[in-house]
């Protein structure tokens, strides 16, 4: 069975193509300019490099901030449900799944069947999300990819006590007039950044493991202070974190 999972999101657009429980290819592009006008294209992409015909596949899932814009899903998936059923297929033990998305943060407590037992999520405000460090390190000059590098000459991070990205970044400035070193404020950044997360993620509860999904799941900066901060064994995902929602939704296809 071949099934795509395609997840717009407000940062990056992303989509899976599964041949049986095989990845036969990934696509991730950012979300700019008129989106809805360059995911068939994306699409047809995708499918190309998975040696697949348009005609051959049997499901798309579309999920995210703009699932309807995937004119050719054959239905969309809420993304939490897509981040469960991920999780679940690819650590199935692991009970917390925190992901952490380009506009928000969501908590998900899921057991081995992949059912949910509880959620939360933070979509009222940007604080600890992708946009917030997106904001944060175009504002100090240094790009997404050099985030851990940077992070990883600090000496002696800076404490960044604002939540709110707006605020953030005027706090971070007055960091830089003061002169603080750059790789100390974006140390103390991904620390802010821990700590906002890990605040939602007990108000689930105490867990024994726990994953972290989502575009900033991949700056070790960021997870590492989770690791930290937070009860419980950490289990990194075996897939690129940016994928799970898209992945997770071409499982859902797969199993309607």
């Amino acid at each position: 069975m071949i099934t795509l999972g395609v997840d717009v999101g407000s940062i990056f657009t992303k989509a899976v193509v599964l041949k049986g429980d095989e990845i036969a290819a990934t696509l991730i592009r950012e979300t700019v300019g008129d989106i809805s006008q360059k995911i068939d294209g994306m699409i047809d992409e995708v499918l190309a490099a998975a040696g697949v015909s348009p005609g051959e596949v049997d499901t798309c899932v579309s999920s995210g901030q703009g699932e309807d814009l995937v004119e050719r899903a054959d239905f969309s998936e809420d993304d939490i449900a897509c981040v469960a059923v991920a999780t679940r297929h690819l650590l199935p033990d692991t009970e917390l799944t925190i992901d952490i998305g380009g506009q928000s943060i969501s908590t998900v407590l899921s057991d081995p069947q992949g059912d949910i037992l509880n959620y939360l999520r933070n979509d009222k405000c940007a604080s600890g999300s992708g946009r917030f460090i997106e904001v944060i390190s175009t504002a100090l000059g240094v790009a997404i990819d050099d985030i851990d590098k940077v992070a990883g000459e600090s000496c002696s991070k800076v404490a960044v006590s604002t939540q709110c990205a707006v605020f953030a970044e005027s706090e971070v400035i007055s960091y830089v007039n003061r002169g603080e070193p750059v790789p100390d404020i974006i140390a103390g950044v991904c620390d802010s950044m821990a700590r906002i997360i890990v605040s939602q993620a007990l108000r689930i509860g105490p867990v024994e493991s726990f994953t972290a999904t989502g575009g900033v799941a991949r700056l070790s900066s960021v997870v590492n202070n989770l690791k930290e901060r937070l009860q419980g064994g950490y289990r990194p995902l075996p897939i690129d974190p940016c994928l799970t929602v898209a992945y997770g939704a071409a499982l859902i296809g797969q199993e309607e």
